[in-house]
């Protein structure tokens, strides 16, 4: 039998970006915008549903270009336009459950700038992920944004 185990973590991450609440916001509402940075590193998004609203579901397969083998199902559960956007997801690869989360994404005017706070919880089953490679790729993501919200 494979040993069963469920380790705990907390990411926060903070980034500034020189763009007004509303387009960081845009950043995560509009498929188009997102499309631009809804993959870790060089990682590619093979399929996704697009339903961002208060109960939207998700699910997105992604990965290496070669081998995109992680789904992630996420389910919104709050959003305040341009302040604020609470998910909940799960994640598998080739179907094996290796995570579920509850992510925070705080959205400020700090002065010229808009302040990102993310902040995700996470359970990692089964030694399938851990959270280094979590705060590496959500890192990769929100540096992403940055990218495209300069373009």
């Amino acid at each position: 039998m494979t040993p069963r185990s469920a380790q705990h973590g907390t990411i926060r991450l903070e980034r500034r970006y020189k763009a007004v609440p509303a387009r960081v916001f845009a950043a995560w509402a509009e498929p188009k915008a997102r499309a631009k940075w809804d993959a870790p590193g060089r990682w590619v998004i093979a399929e996704q549903s697009f339903d961002f609203r208060e109960g939207g579901r998700e699910r997105k397969r992604f990965g290496p270009r070669d081998d995109p083998r992680f789904v992630a199902d996420t389910l919104y559960l709050d959003i305040v336009p341009d302040r604020r956007i609470v998910f909940s997801y799960s994640m598998t690869s080739r179907g094996t459950p290796i995570s579920v989360s509850l992510t925070t994404v705080e959205i400020t005017p700090d002065e010229q700038q808009t302040k990102l706070l993310l902040t995700e919880q996470v359970a990692f089953l089964d030694g399938n992920d851990n959270a280094a490679n979590r705060e590496e790729g959500l890192a990769s993501m929100l540096d992403k944004i940055g990218e495209s919200l300069a373009a």
